[in-house]
């Protein structure tokens, strides 16, 4: 019996052994339920070689075969090649020269993605844990708070739909609508049907600030049916030109509308949920934004990295030598509530850097002809693995702090939070301008 696992190990296999000594391009597409179709030039095989090989396939992966008239086509017979051999989510199968994957996923498909932008036209950060319960919510909302103190204007956004909750943090007031009423309306190609003002409240967190606090809540007070909105936000919509507009493009539009406004925001601020989903996949690999990556130190919460780590390492936004542009140098851990002691510090950084070894370059791969591997020593404190700390303090979790009876004194938010502030406002304005498309320091 052949199991999820084993059927493109299975399939390669079968090809390769047909193929005997002669060389050929194959793609793969797998479809919702895991079920193989490959993919070969015209040329690539004989006539009887064909059948053979259809027949060979769909015996060998079983429940995995797409048929026996469809797990063997030829590229001619594809009703469009484009839609397979130019997908953009055709990746290399890791191991199999000349070998394609193209993954039809029902969730999760912008992981892999080339990044729609490098670089975001707003200096934008994106918060996103894979466990809920590490203070992500809490930390945006102190950097909010931070960088008003810093005379900037700030917008935070609140992409947890599914578990909102930046808004009861910042706002006592919820403004009419929210988040998720303007990507439903954006769904069908009328996001000017939410004003983007009405969206929109201003934090009391930084009355006695130089700066302001706008945010844009998940759902407002006149927000209906919020259940059957959250079911749909994920949908790809057809703009009137037939062009698919996924939930990254939207995402990508409203930053961009954003930045076009009369006074747009020094920076942007967006609070994704936690786990593997949609909006973590959309908002840390295709909007150009710091990717700042919360986790405790807990061997569940390092599995949980790795996982997404070696899937990350396929991505089309990450290349052997971690050029400029490479997903990789908007990638930042956070050392989510660690105790103030060297062992702590020590202790995460051993993990941190265990689990980052699925995502750096393998030096003992460096292609002939290509760059050399970007290396990271375990304690290089610019690598991506290595942590920005939040430290714990009981008295934080769950503050509100547009109330300024229970908010806290800035200096007990800047002992917890202090170190992660300064590091995250550098990577938003290295040049401290806050001009558009800022971006992450270099460590090279």
């Amino acid at each position: 019996m052949v199991r999820f696992d084993e059927a493109l190990d299975v399939a390669l296999e079968a090809i390769r052994a047909q193929l005997g000594g002669r060389t050929s391009s194959i793609t793969f597409v797998r479809d919702v339920a895991g079920q193989l179709t490959a993919v070969l030039p015209d040329d690539a095989l004989e006539g009887a070689d064909w059948e053979a090989l259809g027949q060979s396939l769909d015996e060998k992966l079983g429940p995995y075969s797409s048929g026996p008239q469809r797990v063997l086509l030829r590229e001619s017979d594809l009703i469009s090649k484009e839609d397979v051999l130019e997908s953009p989510d055709r990746v290399p199968v890791p191991d199999a020269e000349d070998t394609w994957l193209v993954d039809r996923l029902l969730t999760n498909q912008d992981w892999l993605r080339k990044p729609r932008l490098v670089r975001s036209p707003l200096p934008l950060a994106v918060a996103f844990s894979l466990k809920g319960g590490v203070g992500r919510s809490t930390a945006v909302a102190a950097l909010a708070w931070h960088l008003a103190r810093q005379g900037k204007k700030v917008l935070a956004i609140d992409l947890d739909l599914e578990a909102p909750g930046l808004g009861s943090l910042l706002l006592d007031e919820l403004p009419d609508y929210g988040l998720v009423d303007w990507l439903v309306e954006a769904l069908v190609d009328q996001p000017d049907s939410v004003p983007l003002q009405d969206c929109l409240a201003r934090s009391a967190v930084a009355k006695d600030s130089a700066g302001t606090v706008q945010v844009m809540p998940a759902f407002g007070s006149r927000t209906r049916d919020y259940v059957a909105k959250v079911g749909r936000v994920f949908f790809p919509g057809l703009l009137p030109d037939g062009t698919e507009q996924g939930l990254a493009e939207r995402l990508a539009t409203l930053v961009r509308l954003f930045g076009e406004q009369a006074e747009p925001p020094d920076v942007v601020l967006l609070d994704a949920r936690a786990g593997l989903q949609d909006i973590g996949a959309a908002a840390v690999t295709q909007l150009g934004a710091e990717a700042f990556l919360f986790a405790r130190d807990e061997p569940q919460g390092w599995h949980a990295y790795r996982l997404l780590l070696e899937h990350l390492a396929k991505s089309k936004g990450v290349a052997y030598g971690m050029a400029d542009e490479d997903l990789r140098w908007r990638l930042k851990m956070v050392a989510a509530q660690m105790d103030k002691t060297e062992g702590a510090l020590a202790s995460w950084v051993e993990a941190s850097y265990d689990t980052w070894s699925a995502l750096y370059d393998d030096e003992s791969k460096t292609p002939g002809d290509g760059p050399s591997a970007q290396i990271f020593a375990r304690d290089d404190f610019t690598a991506p693995h290595y942590p920005l700390p939040v430290y714990f303090d009981g008295g934080l979790r769950g503050v509100a702090l547009a109330d300024s009876a229970e908010r806290p004194p800035w200096p007990v938010v800047e002992a917890a939070f202090g170190a992660f502030l300064a590091a995250a406002t550098a990577r938003l304005l290295p040049e401290g301008d806050g001009g558009p498309g800022a971006g992450t320091v270099r460590t090279r």
